[in-house]
């Protein structure tokens, strides 16, 4: 029996996949403990998987009204940067190290992570030498990180490194760099959506393992109103932008006016008010919160925001599916339903009420019905939950599956350098000698060789060969 411990966090669709696969491990005869936001702990007690709270659930609640600051890092830096500063402090780092440190004092440790935003659990690999394998939710995520080093965007690098130097790790010089150390990834989405479009070579690797359906324990009962409104003539539609705030503010009218003009009964789904302006139709029913995956097998479409859980549920339902999708995985989530034949995608500018309600005619045919039907079956019989394990497993009393520092190390003195080639004067970096003095003395050979090559003009071997092949 191993000791997994799963750190991740934000929204349910972030959350849940970690869960399942907590429960499903613990089927498996393991220990399996998850670490996220102490909303989730009635859910996690539900499942019968241990839990460790990384806040109250009265916190949670702000970051939620908070995410709409990480909604365009691009256009927006500033309100990127206050949201950052507001949840990314070194107490908060502290706080998750610390309950991750003590949780992997097992032996047979093994941690389990969502990409990117588990750089603590990364950091505790590299400090403890624990296994490590990180989950991605969707694929737009195995591209984005080299995007991210083209465009010179930080995303917290600098904070995280400040935090890395406290406890004497050298710093790490992109994300690349540091999703490339871990050895192992797994990607919670079925091979069918990575046909739909095709990943370019540089892609981050992952293995993908299916998609995380819902436990039985998400099945709750719907309430009463509900069930009679819903069986009182044809499955209705749904519109659900998913649990945070993240989201374009004129999401939910755009879809509420595009129902209006199909004059279909609705099932809105939002805790967030303040994007439902004026009042609704008698045939749109509004609810702050409903069971998802009870709701999806009774409607006969879906409007959301693209977000990956979402598209999940529907597509285990054999629900036609619109995408009105802006940010982060959700376009290029979209583009993957319309190309699998499931539905379609607009974009922020064809949210027209004549355009959507267009679009849902076209999705609510036999044929797409029918495409949905066959995808659901190939999910059915796909376990998903039963893969993921056994990838988990694969790493179990395997240090080499740990974060190397040295790796790192190399990486970082390797892109000083690249820079520094590009400017005429630059300041010394004391970190480059710090980095040295923690290399092996061959390790430190190899380097100093590889200094002198490059500066007799030789083009020697990408300094990560150099040191590691």
């Amino acid at each position: 029996m191993a000791n997994f411990v799963l750190s991740t966090h934000m929204t349910n669709g972030d959350v849940l996949p970690f869960l399942r696969l907590a429960s499903a491990l613990r089927r498996r005869g393991h220990q399996a403990t998850l670490v996220t936001h102490g909303v989730f702990a009635p859910l996690a007690e539900k499942s019968g998987i241990a839990f460790r709270g990384i806040d109250k659930p009265e916190e949670y609640t702000e970051i939620m009204k908070d995410l709409y600051m990480m909604e365009d890092p691009l256009n927006k830096p500033d309100l990127y940067e206050d949201y950052q500063r507001k949840y990314y402090s070194k107490e908060k780092f502290q706080q998750e190290y610390d309950i991750l440190t003590e949780l992997c004092q097992e032996e047979g440790s093994v941690l389990i992570c969502k990409e990117r935003d588990g750089f603590v659990a990364m950091i505790v690999s590299e400090m403890m030498q624990v296994p490590i394998v990180t989950g991605v939710l969707a694929p737009s995520y195995v591209t984005q990180l080299h995007i991210w080093e083209e465009l010179g965007l930080d995303f917290a690098i600098s904070l995280i490194n400040t935090f890395r130097s406290d406890l004497g790790l050298s710093p790490v010089s992109s994300w690349t760099s540091w999703m490339g150390a871990v050895k192992k990834n797994i990607g919670f989405w079925h091979e069918s959506f990575d046909a739909a479009v095709e990943a370019p070579e540089w892609a981050l690797k992952v293995d993908t393992v299916g998609f995380p359906l819902a436990d039985a324990i998400e099945y709750e009962p719907l309430p009463i109103d509900l069930l009679d409104f819903i069986h009182a003539g044809e499955p209705p539609l749904l519109i659900t932008g998913g649990t945070g705030k993240m989201i374009k503010p004129s999401f939910y009218q755009a879809a509420i006016e595009g129902v209006k003009l199909l004059g279909q009964r609705t099932i809105l789904v939002t805790r967030h008010e303040e994007f439902i302006h004026g009042e609704l139709p008698d045939h749109i029913r509004w609810y702050r919160i409903l069971p998802l995956a009870s709701v999806y097998p009774l409607v006969g479409g879906v409007i959301h925001h693209g977000g990956i859980g979402t598209i999940t549920g529907a597509m285990t339902a054999a629900v036609p599916q619109l995408a009105l999708a802006a940010d982060t995985d959700r376009p290029d989530n979209g583009m993957r339903i319309k190309h699998l034949g499931i539905g379609d995608y607009l974009p922020p500018l064809q949210w027209e009420p004549t355009l959507i309600a267009n679009a849902m005619k076209g999705i609510q045919t036999s044929a797409v019905k029918e495409r949905c039907r066959q995808l659901a079956k190939v999910m059915e019989d796909h376990d998903t939950m039963a893969a993921a394990c056994t990838a988990m497993e694969s790493v179990i009393g395997k240090p080499d599956y740990a974060i190397a520092s040295d790796q790192l190390s190399a990486d970082y003195v390797a892109a000083q350098f690249q820079q520094s080639s590009r400017s005429v004067v630059t300041e010394p970096d004391h970190r480059l000698d710090a980095i040295n003095q923690s290399l092996s003395a061959g390790k430190r050979s190899l380097l100093s060789q590889w200094l002198v090559q490059r500066q007799l003009g030789n083009h020697p071997l990408p300094l990560k060969e150099a040191l590691y092949e």
